[in-house]
């Protein structure tokens, strides 16, 4: 059964499903959209990644499992290689691999409750053709209970800024609230930096 949820962000639910899936490139990056919230406050993922063959074209079209105890478990779905010419290049997905790995997510995760953004559609894995998409998943997802969350992923600038703008309306009513949001914000930044080692932001 397939189900799907329209603009609402999929990151703010992963501790519902048994298993999340996440649409990435063959390059070990997760800059971008969920790929990067995933890569900031759940490291296993982005260390797992990490053990691949960085830029190998042999993962295309396979899937790798993501766990740690007592957090959400995902699963990495290669479905695309870099796109370095984005002005050239707009739909990069590799359909013939998203066929492959949810073919693989069926048998894996058969009787599971499994969530996914619309793979391959963002502009950060695929930029694929919606329809295409939708049909390829209707093909291969038989048996999985399958939640898509089909929403505009936002760049890691867009939510900063989205963040920040935040913070100045607050300034222009309260200063004292504001100087809160901004201290709370980089508390929340330091721990995320503890917890993953690289990166606040």
């Amino acid at each position: 059964m397939i189900k799907v949820i329209k603009d609402v962000d999929l990151y703010n639910h992963v501790g519902e499903f048994d298993v999340v899936l996440v649409g990435t490139n063959n390059y070990c990056m997760m800059s971008q959209g969920i790929q990067l919230n995933i890569m900031l406050n759940y490291p296993y993922v982005y260390d797992k990644n990490l053990e691949t063959k960085y830029g190998d074209p042999e993962k295309l079209g396979t899937v790798l499992e993501c766990a740690s105890e007592g957090e959400p478990t995902f699963c990495l779905c290669f479905i695309c290689g870099g796109n370095f010419r984005p002005d050239l290049q707009k739909d990069y997905l590799s359909y013939e691999s998203l066929e492959k790995c949810l073919k693989l997510v069926n048998i894996l995760y058969k009787g599971k409750n499994v969530a996914t953004t619309l793979l391959g559609a963002s502009r950060f894995d695929g930029n694929g053709d919606k329809e295409k998409i939708l049909e390829i998943f209707n093909n291969c997802i038989t048996d999985v209970n399958l939640t898509i969350y089909d929403y505009y992923q936002k760049s890691r600038s867009e939510q900063l800024n989205e963040i920040r703008n935040k913070e100045l309306e607050v300034r222009e009513k309260d200063r004292k609230a504001y100087y809160e949001m901004v201290r709370k914000r980089k508390k929340e930044a330091d721990e995320r930096f503890k917890k993953n080692g690289h990166r606040r932001y």
